[in-house]
Parts: structure tokens; sequence; C-alpha cells
């Protein structure tokens, strides 16, 4: 009897109650939880505009490439056709193509250049939805009717003779060029630069509000 009653006065009974220090280590862990979401939160609200900026950049970066491609393209085009390539954007609009300029370069009477240009690998392409041309220096800031000869059986070649059109970024076949350049803007007006330099025909692009900083 007195054996039993030292075990019960001690707590060693046959109940599952859960210890102090059981107790203590479950409070700790929930603690140590949410620390750790309130940590991952704040990481995750510092990071989001770097987030934000760089998915932005990446759908911009794709945007361009293609316009980047063609007008550096028409370089080339112009050098082994041996013939001035021309490349147009519609101001305000999402149009580009890059065709044959100067027709009296081609032998032969109309029909026989028309066969020819048509032998070329003219392009004709748009921007994505949200995304605009616009001119940015004055030998783009015009405006010049499109030679339906350049377009002839091209799919789209109504489409593109309704176009109005910017004057044109020539390329010669020697590897010169004009010197021009025009933007790439989006609803935000965030722009992309394109710039042709004269003596190279190079094509450069590049952020003009980062060209600013520096």
């Amino acid at each position: 009897m007195i054996r039993f009653n030292a075990l019960h006065r001690s707590g060693a009974t046959g109940g599952s109650f859960p210890a102090g220090g059981d107790l203590l280590r479950r409070g700790v862990t929930l603690i140590e939880v949410i620390l750790v979401v309130t940590l991952l939160s704040a990481m995750a609200a510092l990071s989001y505009p770097s987030i934000d900026r760089m998915l932005i950049q990446l759908s911009m970066n794709e945007a361009v490439a293609p316009v980047r491609n063609h007008l550096a393209g028409s370089r080339i085009r112009a050098l082994d056709a041996g013939l001035t390539w021309q490349f147009r954007f519609e101001p305000g609009g999402r149009r580009y193509l890059a065709v044959p300029y100067e027709f009296e370069e081609i032998d032969g009477d109309e029909q026989q250049q028309q066969a020819q240009v048509e032998l070329l690998r003219r392009v004709s392409g748009q921007l994505p939805e949200g995304y605009s041309f616009a001119a940015a220096d004055e030998a783009t800031s015009g405006t010049e009717a499109l030679n339906e000869l350049a377009v002839s059986g091209l799919s789209n070649e109504s489409k593109l003779m309704e176009t109005t059109w910017s004057a044109p970024v020539l390329f010669y076949s020697d590897g010169t060029a004009t010197t021009a350049s025009f933007d790439v803007v989006d609803e935000a007006l965030r722009s992309r630069r394109f710039s042709v330099r004269a003596l190279t025909g190079g094509v450069r692009v590049a952020d003009p509000l980062a060209e600013v900083k520096r």
C-alpha cells in the first residue's frame, strides 16, 4: 500500500498525459513554422518586383527579336542579291516588311522584274498585341508609298498595300545603309530602340532609358 501511494504521488499512473518537455517542444516547433512562413512571405514580397521586371524584359525581347533578325537580314539579302533592300514599319501600328527597293537594278521589263522579285525571300510580319512602332529620328519620321512590285505575289499583298508605311531604311549591295532609328513600344511606353549605322549597315538594339541613365 505504501508503494502504491508513493507511485501515485510521483505521477507514475497508467494515464498518458504529455510531459512538460513535450509541450515545450511542440510550442517551439509552432513558433519556428510561423517564423519560416513569415520569412518566406517577406522574401517573396521583396523578390516580386525583380521577377515582374524580368518577365517584362523577356516579353519585350521576344517581341523585338524577329524585327531585329529581319532588319539585320536585309543587309545580307542586299549583299546576296546585289540589290538595294528596304525595311519599313507601320508608324503607330504593328506591321513591318523587308523587300527589294530599286527595281531598276533588276534587268528586264516589268514582267521579268516581277518574276525575279518573286524568287527573292521577302519578309512581312507584325509585332505581338500590345506593341507598336514609332519613329525615332528624321529619317523614319515621314511616310512613303510602297511600290506594288515589292509585295507582288505575297499572300497578304492587299493588306500590305493598304498600310501606311514609314520612309524606308535602305541597305545597299555594298554593305552600307542609311542611318536610321525607330522604336518598338509597349502599352506602358517601355521601348527598345533600333539603330542602323550607315557605314557598316550594322543594327543595334538598346533600351533608350538605360542609355540616358549612363
